[in-house]
């Protein structure tokens, strides 16, 4: 197999010869000095303005990716010793069509028109920052580097914007303390302005980019003449008091907590963060579900410090943040070894944080550097008995966790990573340390490249003598850009590889190699505005010891129709596949029959009041029928402040065979089962102006499990039948109500209000009923929480200037 998996990706490597035909010149752009301030205000009618280079000329990116843009645009750039000035035009001959609808802050998707620009200060083609605004003046940033982008980053920035008789215009102030630069005395930035017709649906850029190009930034035009500008003291504040209210069975609690984040530049390329007795508790609340798998839920990131300028640490896939304040390890202990006569006086859910700080930036050598430290401290549970003792018992000891990260960047489309992490308990003497490394190799044009991670793991504690050791690879090469690409992907991970204790890994012990073909049409033909088709094939081997786990095919297609009707199916087969993992023990494989897949989906027009999104599937064998999924989300735009979004879920997957328990070494229990999954989600925004919205979100998750069938798992990966009368099924729901005011009252200063309710049930008994079940929940033991947090941001050169 891997033989054939090589031969066919050289076949489609020697016979694709797509080069870039479109010229890749840059173009150029002047900005001009100013000496006094510009007010921001969206009328550019200062003289300056007038004086100033202009960028025209805008090149079609979507649809048609050529030509020039339908409506004329205008961008002009001035600057002072403390900021830069955007100043475009963007004209329109249908003015009154202009979609102008209110969102929150950075949601790019919103149904408006936008206009954004992307500076590299170091104009190394790998980084940037991004600042857009929509035509109703709701702004956007961002960081976008070579490892992805950062979207939850939030600088202090001023912008306006204007809707007139000939379109509408965008005016910006970029204080330098919100960006890196060098202290040379000259300088070239890379720089591209984008534009978006909403209501036509196109997207243009100053400087052409290719659509079948990825590496967007490689592909930016220059920014001259920004000359003697001093880095400045980048010193802010956020300091911050919140007020918590908790109601849980009856019992009400009340917590008061201040602190502060800072943000200090060390020089002109590197900053540090930190934050101080931080506070966490308005973050939204996960989307919790039932976990029948061998393998962890991976939970998004909601707290805004650890998601906020940390790709530099993301790079080799070896920082997972919720590992910092998560679940405390002896958390289930205090549940299962609880006595009649004790009760649960407290028992947290979360190692308390005291601290985390983080350093990162890079020079004007393009080498970049990143330092990260979070501390937790020792969380206890507190439990008492019938005579009024208590006992304090230590959950999740002291720990320290650390990355240090080592950067550089060659040419436009290469870079290489080192990255090691570290966490240490004082208490129990472990240690878990990973080093690793990230790279690409790209050629002059980015058609061709390498892309590798490989790291190692050490872990120790004083429980065990012999350390744990173990590595991996992951190596990608092919024509990774144009209309055809071609990659091949190998992967090892070894079966004593844990990168676990700061990062994520759903599982070890596992050789895989893939291949992928794509072969795509990025401008309009026919009746389509895009189309592509891809195929892949992987092959799975258990590493140790070495052994066939599958082989998967799998065949993808997507078209997007000249009415914005997007929709696409995929066709999945897997072989005979031995599973070494579902019976959580590597000595005991569990045997399944091939099967078949198929998943459909479509998305129709967002520029309508109503949308609406749909996906589902099925699949079978020739043992079992199998399962099937559906999802569709209406979304409503009732105006312009106003939107409603539901989505529907329901899979079921009847014969089904899983595990169930360990009962001893040589006994382990499956069973047959109908799986059934609901979820009913329902979120809402209602903006009173651009600083202050409403948002809510209900979700109910319900899922059911239900055995008819028991099994002992044999030797040759069978299933034995089994009589016991010991096993429950399973009703877990979850519900969640988030409700938060936010006003943006100054800027980077901000007052949120926040309601927060919470239930989940677990019980053994199905009710067969929806509405019975979900008032059986609505009557479970539920959390309600309210809190208040005001955020103020100080500037220190506002104060310095004031």
């Amino acid at each position: 197999m891997t033989k054939q998996i090589i031969l066919f990706y050289l076949v489609i490597m020697l016979s694709s010869v797509n080069i870039f035909s479109q010229t890749t010149e840059k173009k150029e752009v002047s900005a001009s000095r100013i000496q006094d301030n510009i007010i921001v205000d969206g009328l550019l009618n200062e003289k300056e303005w007038g004086k100033a280079d202009v960028a025209r000329n805008f090149v079609v990116y979507i649809p048609n990716n050529k030509g020039k843009s339908n409506q004329k645009t205008e961008v002009r750039i001035l600057y002072s010793d403390n900021a830069i000035y955007i100043g475009a035009t963007m004209f329109d001959n249908s003015p009154d069509s202009i979609f102008n609808e209110f969102s929150a802050r950075d949601n790019a998707e919103a149904n408006s028109d936008f206009f954004w620009f992307t500076l590299s200060t170091y104009n190394d083609g790998q980084n940037s920052y991004n600042f857009g605004v929509s035509a109703a003046n709701i702004q956007t940033d961002s960081k976008t580097s070579n490892n992805g982008g950062d979207f939850s980053w939030d600088a202090v920035w001023h912008s306006d914007i204007k809707i007139t008789e000939f379109g509408w215009v965008a005016e910006f102030k970029i204080p330098y303390s919100a960006i890196r630069f060098s202290s040379e005395k000259k300088q070239i930035w890379g720089v591209n302005f984008w534009r978006q017709i909403r209501r036509t649906r196109e997207i243009s850029s100053w400087n052409y980019v290719l659509n079948t190009n990825n590496d967007l930034l490689a592909q930016d035009g220059k920014l001259l003449n920004i000359n003697n500008i001093t880095p400045p003291l980048r010193l802010a504040f956020y300091p911050y008091i919140s007020d918590y209210i908790e109601l849980r069975s009856g019992n009400i609690s009340n917590t008061f907590v201040g602190g502060m984040d800072v943000k200090l530049g060390l020089s002109e390329s590197f900053t540090l963060d930190m934050t101080v007795i931080p506070d966490f508790g308005q973050v939204k609340s996960d989307d919790i579900t039932l976990n029948l798998s061998p393998y962890e839920i991976k939970y998004n990131e909601n707290r805004a410090f650890f998601t906020e300028g940390t790709e530099l640490f993301n790079k080799a896939d070896l920082f997972y943040s919720r590992r910092i304040g998560k679940q405390p390890a002896g958390y289930e202990d205090i549940f299962n070894n609880l006595s009649e006569n004790q009760t649960i006086e407290k028992n947290p859910a979360e190692a308390k944080l005291i601290n985390a700080t983080k350093i990162s930036g890079k020079n004007k050598n393009n080498i970049g550097l990143g330092f990260f430290n979070a501390i937790t401290t020792n969380t206890y549970a507190e439990i008492s008995d019938e005579n009024g003792n208590t006992e304090k018992i230590l959950t999740e000891p002291f720990t320290n966790y650390n990355i240090l990260v080592f950067d550089k960047t060659f040419n436009n489309n290469s870079f290489i990573n080192l990255i090691n992490t570290n966490v240490y308990q004082p208490n129990t003497g472990k240690t878990a340390n990973v080093t690793g490394t990230a790279f690409k190799i790209g050629n002059k044009k980015n058609i061709y490249g390498i892309l590798g991670k490989s790291a190692v793991s050490y872990k120790f504690d004083s429980l065990n003598s012999d350390p744990s050791k173990g590595y991996m690879t992951d190596i990608s090469l092919g024509k990774i850009n144009g209309n055809l690409t071609a990659i091949y992907n190998s992967r090892i991970i070894s079966d004593n590889y844990d990168p676990n204790d700061i990062g994520y890994l759903s599982r070890n012990n596992i050789i895989s190699q893939e291949a992928e073909i794509k072969y795509g049409i990025y401008k309009p033909f026919w009746k389509l505005i895009n189309w592509y088709s891809k195929i892949e094939i992987e092959q799975d081997n258990l590493y140790n010891p070495l052994s066939y786990i599958s082989n998967e095919f799998e065949q993808r297609n997507e078209i997007t129709l000249k009415n914005y009707l997007t929709t696409g199916v995929t066709f999945r087969y897997n072989t005979k596949k031995n599973d070494y993992f579902e019976s959580r023990n590597v000595d005991k494989v569990y045997k399944l029959p091939s099967f078949w897949s198929f998943n459909l989906f479509f998305s129709t027009d967002y520029r309508k009041k109503v949308s609406l999104d749909g996906w589902g599937g099925k699949y079978f064998s020739h043992t079992n029928w199998g399962g099937m999924w559906l999802t569709l989300q209406p979304i409503y735009r009732i105006n312009n402040r106003l939107l409603i979004k539901y989505t529907a879920s329901y899979n079921n997957d009847i014969g089904s065979k899983g595990y169930i328990n360990t009962i001893s070494t040589d006994s382990i229990m499956f069973g047959q089962r109908k799986l059934t999954f609901i979820q009913n989600v329902i979120s809402s925004s209602f903006f009173f102006n651009r600083k202050s919205n409403i948002d809510i979100r209900i979700r109910h998750y319900w899922s059911m499990v239900e055995y008819d069938k028991y099994y002992l798992l044999a030797n040759d990966g069978g299933l034995n039948n089994y009589t016991t009368n010991n096993i429950d099924d399973i009703s877990f729901n979850a519900f969640n109500i988030d409700l938060v005011y936010t006003w943006n009252f100054a800027p980077g200063s901000f007052l949120n209000i926040m309601w927060k309710n919470s239930i989940y049930n677990s019980e053994n008994t199905i009710i067969s009923s929806f509405y019975d079940n979900l008032s059986n929940t609505l009557q479970a033991t539920q959390t309600n929480s309210l809190s208040l947090k005001l955020t103020y941001y100080i500037d220190y050169q506002y104060l310095k200037t004031n």
